[in-house]
């Protein structure tokens, strides 16, 4: 069993494109570097976005329509993808929150939840444009998500559902908004992720069993 799952790592290692992630890697690196000392928060926010953005490419799934009939399900595979890109992704952050430095508890707080706001929601965005797309929704997470973030931070700030800003409610209201877009995100991916053909293949392989 444990060659199996270092195995079954492997490949899913080897099947995510990291291209993105690599970029969005150096890009976070070098706002960490350059930022610190300054408007701490600033290049945090931007490094939560992008490295979001990036992972939503660990949903692309060019063998999307060879898998589709898989025995094993749509959510399993892009459980195993979300649980090889997240460690990183989160390490990666933290690091730059370390490097950039902390101004207290509450704006660490409320940044943390932009970063899980950022990742449920880009996660989102690429299940439910994967499933729409034959498995390739990640060329359209960050400028979705980009755009979605310019949008909320056009309307009044009491009505700004992703901000990036003050908001009537100060430090709670604004951790509150991002953790309801992460959970809104995760929703928004456990629908995308119904494998309808692989319960088709459970229910025939149980009508067969019956069957016989």
């Amino acid at each position: 069993m444990p060659r199996v799952t270092r195995g079954a790592f492997r490949y899913t290692v080897m099947a995510i494109p990291w291209g993105a992630p690599l970029i969005a890697a150096a890009v976070t690196t070098v706002l960490a570097v350059s930022g610190a000392g300054d408007n701490k928060a600033f290049p945090l926010q931007v490094g939560a976005v992008l490295l979001a953005g990036a992972a939503g490419f660990a949903l692309d799934d060019p063998a999307f329509e060879l898998l589709a009939a898989s025995p094993t399900s749509l959510w399993r595979r892009r459980i195993g993808r979300i649980a090889v890109v997240l460690p990183p992704t989160i390490v990666l952050w933290a690091l730059m929150a370390l490097i950039v430095g902390s101004e207290g508890v509450e704006p660490t707080l409320t940044l943390v939840a932009i970063l899980a706001g950022a990742l449920g929601l880009a996660l989102g965005i690429s299940g439910v444009v994967g499933h729409r797309t034959r498995g390739r929704g990640g060329p359209f997470t960050a400028p979705v998500l980009l755009m979605a973030i310019i949008v909320s931070g056009v309307l009044p700030p009491a009505l700004r559902p992703l901000p990036m800003g003050d908001i009537p409610g100060g430090w709670p209201a604004l951790q509150v908004r991002w953790a309801t877009a992460a959970v809104v995100g995760v929703i928004a991916l456990l629908i995308s992720s119904r494998d309808v053909v692989h319960r088709r293949i459970r229910s025939g392989a149980w009508r067969a069993t019956d069957d016989g």
